[in-house]
């Protein structure tokens, strides 16, 4: 006789159960409640909230009215329960909503909510260019919100999308401690009013806003600072940050920049360009502003960037070079990102890592090398970078399909770093890719273990 089969899941502490429904998206969450008794009313006593019409924006009618009594209904379901920590609501567009977004939210915030997010922009403004995505702020921040005594002590998070709000008003919120900001008009004077009144704030994320004249806001107290496809005036960013720790840029230009941040204290920058629309000469512009996070331990890098840099007065490498540990590069290794990958290695003297994330990448037009090289013939008696003979200890490249440059740029690291340690090649593997296509990959990339070691030590794996 066969023995009766145990649900071990159901069986585990309800406190750790919690936490599983918990790091569901909310719908998947309330799904759980058809599993057995033990789980009919668990997914109501979830600490986070997400609820996502996202996806409504062409929708027809009945499914909007849908979503609505859906809110109506969870409210009515969880007026005993007020052990929510996170609140999310995406509404695209919010148009005909505004009863049930103002309901949410009041629900949400009754007993005082940790994160809170709002998203009413649309999404296909992901799509556009950051100079066509200015659009009128669809919903504004709940006024009565900004006397609600329970929130000024409990909220910590906050991320409002193509949301208005009054700045001077966050001044009472002294727990807040991440902001997020998107999809809205923004001048220079709201965000220094809004890290003067939040004394607290450690983290600040700027998102294809526009109308900031210039990011110019002197000292500032953030652990992190996000700029990501803003649109600003005069492309001047000028902060002194003693406490910073990462940083991350995204636009179509690199910035004039003025910037101070405390080395052993800044950790990581990710400066990413790919929003560019066409080559031109910025490179010193690109030079200066990475000249200042020369003390980063972790440095991201776009194909844009690669192919740009190098068109400044220092083609080869950066003069007083660069303290990064570890040195990603999201490329598609194209002729046009050779020279500005050999710049970065010959810059970054301290390398202990490199990681390769390979993927489509925006190629430039009108690109023109930055000296007399041959990029056919690129991989044939390059010079050894420092870190080569000094640092290097891994490298990792992800998304390998076997190009003929990906090959070249393996074989460059077997045969020429002399203290590496570890080269693993991880092939590309979709859903949708022909098994013979993979198996193809991992045959030429096999190729690679019979090419002389520089290193002794040398592991290559390959995935």
């Amino acid at each position: 006789m066969a023995k009766k089969e145990t649900d071990k899941i159901s069986s585990l502490p309800e406190e750790l159960l919690l936490n599983i429904v918990s790091s569901l998206p909310f719908k998947e969450a309330a799904k759980t409640c058809i599993l057995s008794k033990k789980w009919l009313k668990m997914w109501q006593s979830t600490n986070t909230v997400n609820n996502n019409q996202l996806e409504c924006n062409n929708v027809e009618v009945p499914q909007r009215k849908a979503f609505k009594n859906f809110i109506k209904i969870w409210i009515t379901l969880h007026k005993n329960h007020h052990l929510h920590d996170k609140f999310t609501l995406r509404v695209s567009p919010p148009s005909n909503c505004c009863d049930i977004v103002g309901a949410y939210v009041d629900f949400a915030v009754e007993d005082g909510v940790k994160d809170l997010e709002l998203d009413f922009a649309e999404a296909q403004w992901e799509d556009e260019h950051p100079e066509e995505n200015i659009h009128d702020a669809s919903v504004e921040f709940p006024r009565h919100l900004y006397e609600n005594k329970k929130l000024h002590q409990k909220l910590e998070s906050l991320k409002l999308h193509s949301c208005s709000f009054e700045t001077k008003n966050f001044a009472k919120f002294v727990a807040l401690k991440d902001v997020t900001l998107a999809w809205i008009p923004l001048k220079l004077e709201s965000i220094r009013t809004l890290l003067s009144t939040c004394e607290w704030m450690e983290s600040l994320s700027l998102k294809n806003c526009w109308d900031i004249e210039s990011f110019d806001v002197k000292k500032l107290k953030l652990k992190k600072l996000v700029i990501d496809r803003c649109i600003i005036g005069t492309d001047y960013i000028g902060f002194e940050a003693p406490n910073l720790k990462v940083f991350k840029y995204c636009g179509t230009v690199p910035p004039v920049s003025e910037v101070k941040v405390e080395a052993g204290t800044i950790e990581e920058a990710d400066l990413d360009l790919s929003p560019m629309d066409e080559f031109f000469e910025c490179g010193n512009e690109l030079q200066n502003f990475l000249q200042d996070f020369f003390a980063v331990n972790v440095l991201t890098v776009c194909s844009v960037i690669l192919q740009v840099i190098p068109s400044g007065d220092e083609p080869v490498r950066l003069p007083g070079g660069l303290r990064v540990r570890h040195l990603k590069m999201k490329i598609q290794m194209h002729p046009q990102e050779f020279c500005g990958f050999l710049w970065f290695l010959n810059s970054c003297r301290r390398l202990t890592k490199v990681t390769i994330d390979l993927h489509h990448c925006n190629i430039l037009s009108e690109y023109e090398a930055p000296y007399d090289v041959d990029l056919k013939n690129f991989w044939k008696r390059l010079p050894v970078p420092t870190c080569f003979r000094r640092s290097l200890r891994e490298v990792e490249m992800n998304g390998f399909i076997a190009t003929s440059d990906q090959l070249y740029a393996c074989s460059y690291f077997i045969s020429a770093a002399s203290i590496l340690r570890k080269l693993s090649i991880n092939v590309l593997n979709n859903k949708n890719d022909d098994p013979h296509t993979v198996e193809m990959r991992r045959i030429l990339a096999s190729q690679l273990l019979h090419i002389p070691k520089a290193s002794r030590n040398l592991a290559i794996i390959i995935r």
